[in-house]
């Protein structure tokens, strides 16, 4: 017995992520440059503008969502819970502090949130699979009824006027400049999540992702890691419904159903898992799908669904995936037609050959 050699652990459900840090950065690159030259063709264009904002702020919630799914292995169907819990410290804040830099606002607002995160992720912490997805599904059903019945503080249906942001005399109330503001700081959380998928909370992350059972035998807290998770993306989370509210100028119970969480979900999907651009471009996309369909009469849940439906036939990893997959076929391609091209050469060459002794 002492020959055999004990049997590894076996890992389930262990997602392979193949994309390259140098593929992302070109990819998160190649997105600035054209969000930043964005206003200088559209900029005229407030309609225009302001889908192009939502797309930003739709994009950095779609990252935070996929943090958790993605990154985490941690499916979470209540985000939209988030985003608002996020939207209503920013409109609370604006409204009893009048003046307060917008950069401090949309902090607090991230940390309000990521309070909630953490007290989410206490129970949740334990959970897994389709425990924890509705355990954050009825988080995500109970924020817009508490919004709804708190009324002294929410203003119930009515809801908060959202002034412009604004960061001592200057204010942002113009579609351009609060599309370069969303842009900023939509820009800074990307850079500190993908700082923090670099750091040793981020490989504990990818540990738990891959078998929790394996984390563990390894050192890592499986429920911390969960915890601090669930912390870091309501952060986020928070961060964008502060951007959010600002757009709209109004926050209420009905900004936030329930089909918003799918919404990101599906963008997530969309956009490929663990995928920081993919999520970029899976949240942008569907926003231009659901702006370009908002007067098709009610089928824009569906117009987006079979959006959905077909990029994943195309690209089953998502659009993350799209590039190489179109690159292998290239390439493909060019060798069938290469060893075609010998092929051709060598019969050729044996058709000479046959009428040389002829």
């Amino acid at each position: 017995m002492s020959g055999i050699a004990p049997r590894e652990p076996r890992v389930k459900n262990r997602l392979v992520v193949a994309h390259k840090p140098s593929d992302q950065v070109v990819a998160l690159l190649t997105f600035g440059a054209v969000a930043l030259c964005f206003p200088a063709f559209f900029g005229g264009d407030s309609y225009t503008m302001s889908i192009a904002t939502e797309a930003v702020i739709y994009a950095l919630i779609t990252v935070t969502l996929n943090l958790l799914i993605g990154f985490g292995g941690q499916i979470s169907l209540g985000q939209a819970g988030l985003v608002a819990v996020g939207g209503y410290a920013g409109a609370l804040i604006g409204a009893h502090l009048g003046g307060f830099p917008f950069p401090l606002e949309v902090l607090a607002a991230g940390l309000a949130t990521a309070v909630v995160g953490f007290f989410l992720g206490l129970p949740t912490g334990r959970l897994r699979g389709h425990y924890l997805a509705i355990a954050t599904l009825g988080f995500g059903l109970i924020v817009p009824q508490v919004a709804t019945n708190w009324s002294s503080l929410t203003g119930a249906r009515d809801g908060l006027i959202v002034n412009a942001p604004q960061i001592g005399s200057i204010t942002f109330g113009g579609p351009v400049s609060l599309y370069y503001a969303t842009l900023a700081v939509a820009a800074v959380a990307v850079a500190a999540l993908l700082a923090i998928l670099q750091s040793s909370s981020g490989r504990a992350f990818a540990a738990v992702r891959d078998s929790e059972h394996a984390a563990a035998a390894m050192g890592v807290n499986v429920w911390r890691t969960k915890v601090t998770l669930f912390t870091t993306s309501a952060f986020f989370a928070g961060v964008a419904g502060d951007l959010f509210v600002h757009l709209e100028g109004i926050v209420s119970p009905d900004s936030f159903p329930f089909s918003l969480s799918l919404f990101f979900l599906a963008a997530v999907v969309v956009g490929g898992l663990a995928s920081i651009w993919g999520s970029i471009a899976g949240g942008i996309l569907l926003t231009i799908v659901g702006a370009k369909t908002s007067g098709s009469g009610g089928l824009e849940p569906v117009i987006i669904g079979g959006t959905v439906v077909l990029l994943l036939l195309l690209s089953p990893g998502g659009l993350a995936e799209l590039p190489r997959r179109l690159l292998s076929g290239i390439r493909g391609l060019s060798l069938r037609e290469l060893s075609l091209g010998r092929r051709r050469i060598s019969f050729r060459g044996s058709i000479r050959k046959v009428r040389n002794r002829a």
